[in-house]
């Protein structure tokens, strides 16, 4: 078991690597209702999006969907549930008297199989199964099972969630938001189909121990909406966990499926009583109406089409053309709204002014192909997608013109300017001496021939 912790440990990294597949989204859609929930995330998992959200990321407490987390570290270091077995220390039962607790009926000493304890958790919730296998997980300490399940939740990427406890039971340290259990569903969906199986399951049939018969205890899972049973029953759902604490209100996880549509959602905080003190469970309506709201309006659609010409820039020094066209270099899909005017999405074009001359032109050559920005579709100001722009076509240098514009800016330079200045000056001063010296030349030739005709 200590190998497996170390392993663990090791591979904290690579997993904070992985998490870069957590669904990130600026866009998210808002149904015509309101659900009673404080707190909501619904995830189609198909396209890893999110496509609802209420107060993502407010702290709210999890009551048993904690559960889900302590399934999956008693699974990340029990190989074998069937054949292995855990038997219930008094401490257990010491920790939860008074409290109010959910219980499948384990007593002191009984040694009960892995996987019996792991459906009496997540079907039942039952508090005695989580202490259990969190003290004999953990060593004998409750303690070291807890710093592991806050160790996994860092892992899967939870940034705004702490546990104090493996059961759920209210503790103003023992906190989460919607976000965060969104992500823990999903990675338990991705990686621990054993957790899945188990948590979509009805009902099952506790199998007898040392202190209680063969068929001592069938147990039906809490979620009503899988009940077929059930007045709450809802056929496309199924799993995932319930949760309900005083402090925390009705909690649920459930994944969705409908027509080949599959959807998680986790909802936090919806009350226990109505206005005038009578018990409801609206965290259901709540379901209900949200994947009933997808499956009828959510649809996979493309909202970038590829080539598509968004500008055109001015080339300078082009052979056949003097312009280029900017096209988009892919299409962009997502799950959309049905009911979106799409007169109401905007375009943001962006072009590299590190490509570009002072004045907005670029210089030839240009190669097709070429990144030269990105395009951009918004909704209310949140980016819906974004695509590179890219040279639609081809435009060659004209070396004629690049040479006769180098030409033409050497001649209008400073330098150059500078330089013809200062010839004119010598060639000015090459010709005052030119004429100095013929002068000079001239009066020394007329005073020869004066000089001459004396002597004559």
């Amino acid at each position: 078991m200590m190998y497996k912790r170390i392993t663990a440990l090791f591979t904290v990294l690579l997993m904070m690597i992985l998490i870069c597949d957590v669904p990130v989204r600026a866009v998210t859609f808002s149904p015509d209702f309101t659900i009673t929930s404080e707190a909501a995330v619904m995830m189609d998992l198909d396209r890893n999006t999110v496509v609802y959200a209420k107060n993502a990321d407010k702290k709210m407490y999890p009551a048993s969907l904690t559960k889900i987390v302590t399934a999956m570290v008693v699974l990340d270091n029990v190989d074998d549930i069937e054949n292995t077995r855990f038997e219930a220390p008094l401490s257990v039962f010491d920790e939860l008297y008074g409290m109010g607790a959910s219980t499948v009926g384990l007593m002191k000493d009984e040694i009960t199989t892995v996987k019996d304890l792991l459906y009496s958790l997540m079907l039942k919730s039952a508090c005695e199964s989580a202490g259990i296998l969190a003290y004999n997980v953990g060593q004998h300490s409750t303690a070291n099972f807890v710093e592991m399940m806050n160790e996994k939740a860092k892992a899967i990427g939870c940034t705004g969630t702490h546990f104090v406890n493996p059961h759920g039971l209210y503790d103003k340290d023992q906190f989460t938001n919607a976000n965060d259990m969104a992500r823990i569903v999903r990675y338990a969906v991705d990686n621990y189909p054993l957790l899945v199986e188990i948590a979509c399951t009805v009902d099952y049939e506790m199998q007898p121990t040392n202190m209680h018969s063969e068929g001592w205890a069938h147990i039906y899972h809490t979620n009503a909406m899988i009940n077929p049973e059930s007045f709450e029953y809802y056929p496309y759902v199924k799993g995932f966990k319930t949760g309900t604490t005083d402090e925390s209100g009705r909690c649920l996880a459930t994944l969705g499926s409908k027509d080949g549509c599959n959807y998680l959602l986790v909802t936090l905080g919806s009350p226990l009583k109505n206005e005038d003190g009578e018990t409801v469970y609206n965290h259901y309506e709540d379901h209900r109406m949200l994947y009933d709201w997808a499956f009828d309006h959510l649809e996979y659609k493309q909202i970038i089409p590829a080539d598509k010409e968004v500008k055109e820039l001015q080339v300078n020094f082009g052979e056949s053309s003097d312009f280029v066209r900017l096209v988009t270099a892919s299409d962009y899909s997502t799950v959309w709204l049905d009911t979106i005017d799409d007169s109401k999405l905007s375009d943001v074009i962006t072009v590299d002014e590190s490509l570009l001359n002072e004045d907005g032109t670029i210089d030839a050559p240009v190669e097709q192909g070429t990144v030269l920005g990105t395009y951009a579709v918004t909704f209310h100001d949140e980016e819906v997608g974004r695509v590179d722009l890219v040279a639609q076509t081809d435009v060659t240098l004209s070396v004629a013109k690049y040479n006769m514009d180098k030409a033409k800016h050497f001649v209008t330079s400073g330098w150059f300017l500078a330089a013809a200045g200062i010839a004119v000056v010598l060639i000015f001063l090459y010709i005052i001496l030119v004429a100095s010296s013929n002068r000079k030349k001239k009066k020394k030739r007329r005073r020869k021939k004066v000089k001459a005709g004396r002597n004559f």
